[in-house]
């Protein structure tokens, strides 16, 4: 706009400020509005137009723009790499996610917690542990400290797989390693009981509810609509409402998952 002077600088927050709000298309627009203003992008111009696709799982548009990016002149660092393993991850394949962690290898680029993690995100969405479990072991073995964010792709892996015994002892080896749980932690450990159908799972949830509740994490509606389709698969409707209660009480307001998770053990018995 007139009287903003056009330069690097302001050009790169229009783009993070549009790829941080999905808005991809805008990001495109103003990164080519600032080529073909005549001004020198950066590798965190061509990052910003990458991740605005990875982040929607648009693997093939953020390639396209890191094949320009490499046009231009301009080498890839490590976090744009993980970038682009994110947009693999998201849609869950895994062996994209691999190719580009192998790209990097190849460029003497440093794999780093966070590329570890997203290559362990991508598995997740399959539910394949094995997989999962041979990158953990391979992080550990180059020396790369797992962080909360690699835990809970590890427990969301086994939630993916319904296995929840796995799930909870990944939680332990969490707390082993002396990081402490977080909302994300916490979310995956009662989906993980939510997906287990087991005669237990029901309570699991709950228990695991109740151990974020004392951890001081702030729960979302989320959270309480998981623990209450737990008890839904396995017809609990009083334990079900009552964590719709206790969701309330907290100011939640339930949104139509949790409606139907409400409904689904009453349904079960007829009512």
């Amino acid at each position: 706009s007139q009287g903003i002077p056009r330069t690097l600088g302001s050009y790169n927050m229009l783009l993070d400020a549009y790829a941080k709000t999905d808005n991809a298309e805008a990001c495109e627009k103003w990164l080519q509005h600032l080529i073909e203003d005549g001004i020198e992008a950066n590798v965190t111009s061509y990052a910003s137009a990458i991740y605005a696709h990875a982040r929607r799982g648009d693997a093939a548009s953020a390639e396209k723009w890191l094949k320009r990016m490499v046009a231009a002149g301009i080498d890839p660092d490590a976090a744009t790499y993980n970038v682009l393993i994110l947009s693999h991850g998201v849609k869950g394949n895994a062996s994209g996610a691999e190719a580009w962690l192998a790209e990097m290898r190849t460029r003497g680029l440093e794999v780093s917690v966070c590329t570890y993690t997203a290559v362990i995100n991508a598995v997740a969405k399959s539910g394949d542990m094995s997989a999962a479990e041979r990158w953990f072991q391979r992080m550990l073995e180059e020396e790369v400290q797992p962080s909360v964010a690699t835990f809970s792709a590890m427990i969301d892996t086994c939630a993916k797989a319904g296995d929840m015994v796995r799930a909870e002892q990944w939680h332990d080896r969490m707390i082993q390693h002396g990081i402490a749980p977080n909302a994300h932690t916490c979310g995956a450990m009662v989906n993980a009981c939510a997906k287990a159908r087991s005669p237990h799972s029901a309570e699991a949830a709950e228990r695991w509810l109740n151990f974020s509740e004392e951890a001081g994490v702030v729960n979302d509606v989320v959270v309480y609509s998981s623990v209450i389709d737990a008890c839904g698969k396995i017809g609990d409707a009083e334990r079900a409402v009552r964590i719709f209660r206790r969701m309330q009480a907290k100011g939640l307001k339930p949104h139509i998952l949790a409606y139907t998770a409400l409904a689904r053990p009453f349904a079960y018995r007829g009512d």
